[in-house]
């Protein structure tokens, strides 16, 4: 229990789990969450131009600061599609997280705060 890497990854899975449970109690329609789970990805896009940018872009799209302001606004102004968007984004970086995958440092896709992420196909991956 002393493997920080380990908890954070427990702590997203939870986090995820809770995510999930809240979204079908909301009632939200799973095609669009199905549609939009994988869109704060997008943000890796910037990897075409440079390291430092995707791992830029990548982190920005992944700080739960954002989706939780996001729902925050959404259940201050009884506003759906907002609670809906955040409750997707949020469950997306916990899925991230959950798998190993973390904030990018801009030298390496790879190389995040949740520790080394091998590639596909390479032996050891975490």
């Amino acid at each position: 229990m002393n493997n920080p890497i380990f908890l954070r990854r427990v702590e997203a899975f939870l986090i995820f789990c809770i995510g999930l449970w809240v979204y079908r109690e909301s009632g939200f329609s799973w095609v669009t969450f199905a549609v939009l789970f994988f869109l704060p990805d997008a943000g890796a896009i910037g990897y075409l131009k440079s390291h430092k940018l995707g791992s830029t872009m990548y982190n920005l799209t992944h700080w739960l600061i954002w989706p939780i302001s996001l729902g925050a606004f959404g259940v201050i102004n009884d506003h759906e599609t907002a609670k809906m968007i955040a409750i997707i984004w949020i469950t997306h970086i916990c899925f991230d997280r959950m798998l190993g995958w973390g904030f990018k440092t801009g030298g390496s896709f790879y190389v995040t705060g949740m520790g080394l992420k091998k590639s596909f196909g390479q032996k050891g991956a975490t």
